[in-house]
């Protein structure tokens, strides 16, 4: 199954939120996306279906290896992207700048991040 850009921010959501203690609740990540906790329980399903994210006790969610990996390469892709946005000369707040990043890094061929003309 392609992943998709929602697919990326719920890893991005549980990786930051898990930074603070073993897994997350459902309910922070819909509170930290700002969705439903039924959307929650929908993608929980698909990203762990996916290898990405298990379901551990007492229903919190924790990213397997893999998820993890992905999350990290994708919080890199959308740090350099950022890094990149205020020479555009766009007025963009931190966080305006970081949700087109985070556009940009789902978008973009795997060539822009990879070898010599690579970000």
């Amino acid at each position: 199954m392609e992943r998709t850009n929602t697919h990326l921010r719920y890893l991005l959501a549980i990786d930051s939120l898990s930074r603070t203690g073993e897994g997350v609740r459902s309910s922070e990540v819909a509170a930290s996306l700002g969705v439903s906790k039924p959307s929650v329980a929908r993608m929980v399903g698909i990203l762990a279906e996916q290898g990405l994210i298990e379901k551990a006790r007492y229903g919190k969610i924790a990213l397997t290896e893999q998820g993890a990996d992905l999350a990290r390469t994708y919080q890199a892709r959308i740090r350099k992207i950022a890094e990149r946005i205020p020479a555009l000369g766009l007025d963009l707040s931190e966080e305006e700048a970081s949700r087109a990043a985070g556009a940009l890094a789902d978008s973009l061929p795997e060539r822009c991040f990879t070898g010599a003309g690579g970000l």
